[in-house]
C-alpha cells in the first residue's frame, strides 16, 4: 500500500509542475525513515556507493532526469536512494536538487565550426602532396571551399598538432638514391664501434664570419628598423673552403683551400688533398692502424681521374651512397664549428681573410674528443633511421 502511495506521489508531482511536460513515473522502492535534510558531508557508505555505481549519464542531466530527481527528493527520498533508483551519481542528484532548475543551462562556448570528420578529411588532403603541404591556409580554405576563415582553420589544425613550419633543406632523393641508401644502411647497421673507428671521415665546408642561422631579436611594433634590430646585409661575405678529417676520437689532417688554387676539381684535389690523405694513412699504418678512406660523391672525389690516382697509391675508399650528408658524421662537426664561431663573433662585422682563417682553425682545434666518440656512436642509429625511412632522409 505504501509502495503504491509513493509511486502515485511521484506521478502527481510531475503532473503539477505547469512548466514540466508529462513524465511516466519511475518504478521506485519505498523511502526510508531517514531525515529529509541531506547532511553537508556524505557518509563513507554514500561515497563508496557513488564511486561504484555505474555512470550511464553524462555530467549534464536532461530536463526529464532533473524533474524525476526533484520529485523524488520532495517525496522524502535521500540522495543515495535517488541515485540508485535512477542509475546516476550522487553528485548529479545533489546538483539537480540545489540548483532548483530543471532546464539545463546551455553549454558554454560555440560548437566547433569544423567537425572531427571534416578535420580528418582536411588533414588527409594536406598530407597527400608536397604542393598541398606548402599551401597557405587562405588557399586551403579556397581550394576545399571551406565555410571558415583561415584563422579558424589554423586554430583547428593546431589543436590536432599541425602548424606552419620552415621546410627543412634536404637533398632530392630519386628512387635509385633511396635504394642505394637503404642497401648501404642494411649492410652496415650491424657494424661495431671498432669497425666504425677504422674509417677516415673526410669532407669540405665553406665557412664565413657572422651568423649561419636565423637571428631573432626582442622588439616591439615600430622598432623593426632600429639599428639594434636590423641585420646587415653583405652581398658576398669573405669565406674559406676548409677540408678536414677524423677517425675514432682523433682529428686527422686539415687543409685551407687557398684562394689562388681556384675551385676544387679532380686535378686540384689530387694535387693538394690526396697526398695529404696518403701520407696520413701511411703514418697510421706504421702505428698499426689500418684506416679506410671515406669521401662523398662530389665531382672532384668521384671522377675517374681521382679514383685512378687513389688506386695507384693503394687507397680504396668505402662505397658511399649519393646525396647522403646525413650519414656522414663530419657534417655535424661543421655545424658545431659554425655555431662556435657564431657564439664568439656574433656581430655582422666583416672579418679579413687572415682573421677568419685564425678563427676557423681555432674552432677546429676546439672540437673535443668526447664529441667525436659520440658521433661515431651515432652511426648505428643513423643506419637504423635510414632503414626505417626506407632509404629516405633522416633527422641528422
Amino acid at each position: 500500500m505504501a509502495y503504491n502511495y509513493i509511486n502515485d506521489l511521484a506521478h502527481i508531482f510531475a503532473l503539477n509542475y505547469k512548466r514540466f511536460k508529462y513524465i511516466e513515473p519511475a518504478t521506485i522502492s519505498e523511502p526510508t525513515n531517514e531525515t529529509t535534510k541531506e547532511p553537508p558531508n556524505r557518509s563513507t557508505n554514500e561515497s563508496a556507493n557513488e564511486s561504484t555505481s555505474p555512470k550511464q549519464y553524462s555530467a549534464r542531466l536532461t530536463r526529464d532526469d532533473r524533474i524525476r530527481v526533484q520529485t523524488l527528493r520532495e517525496a522524502g527520498f535521500t540522495y543515495e536512494q535517488i541515485a540508485k533508483q535512477l542509475n546516476i551519481t550522487q553528485n548529479q542528484v545533489q546538483y539537480a536538487c540545489q540548483s532548483g532548475q530543471v532546464t539545463p543551462k546551455k553549454a558554454r562556448g560555440a560548437a566547433p565550426k569544423l567537425s572531427e570528420t571534416q578535420m580528418d578529411e582536411i588533414i588527409e588532403w594536406i598530407s597527400s602532396s608536397k604542393r598541398n603541404r606548402r599551401m597557405p591556409y587562405h588557399k586551403v580554405v579556397k581550394a576545399l571551399n571551406l565555410n571558415v576563415t583561415p584563422t579558424t582553420l589554423a586554430y583547428s589544425l593546431k589543436k590536432r598538432g599541425y602548424t606552419r613550419c620552415k621546410a627543412l633543406r634536404k637533398p632530392y632523393l630519386s628512387p635509385e638514391n633511396r635504394r642505394q641508401r637503404l642497401i648501404w644502411a642494411l649492410e652496415h647497421v650491424q657494424w661495431t664501434y671498432e669497425q666504425w673507428k677504422q674509417l677516415l671521415w673526410t669532407d669540405e665546408t665553406w665557412v664565413t664570419s657572422g651568423s649561419h642561422t636565423r637571428i631573432y631579436v626582442t622588439r616591439k611594433a615600430g622598432e623593426e628598423l632600429d639599428d639594434t634590430c636590423v641585420r646587415s646585409k653583405i652581398s658576398r661575405r669573405r669565406g674559406w673552403m676548409f677540408w678536414g678529417s677524423f677517425h675514432g676520437n682523433m682529428k686527422g689532417p686539415c687543409l685551407f683551400w687557398e684562394k689562388e688554387w681556384s675551385s676544387i676539381n679532380a686535378e686540384r684535389y689530387c694535387e693538394r688533398t690526396v697526398p695529404l690523405i696518403d701520407g696520413y694513412l701511411r703514418l697510421m699504418r706504421q702505428e698499426g692502424l689500418h684506416l679506410q678512406l671515406m669521401q662523398d660523391g662530389a665531382p672532384g672525389h668521384s671522377s675517374s681521374f681521382t679514383k685512378d690516382e687513389l688506386h695507384s697509391r693503394g687507397i680504396y675508399p668505402i662505397f658511399w651512397p649519393a646525396f647522403s650528408p646525413d650519414l656522414n658524421p663530419i657534417e655535424t662537426i661543421w655545424d658545431w664549428m659554425k655555431d662556435w664561431i657564431q657564439d664568439r663573433y656574433p656581430d655582422d662585422e666583416e672579418l679579413s681573410y687572415d682573421q677568419l682563417r685564425e678563427i676557423v682553425r681555432a674552432a677546429w682545434d676546439a672540437v673535443f674528443e668526447s664529441f667525436l666518440i659520440q658521433l661515431i656512436g651515432s652511426m648505428q642509429a643513423r643506419c637504423q633511421a635510414v632503414i626505417a625511412a626506407n632509404g629516405g632522409n633522416i633527422p641528422y
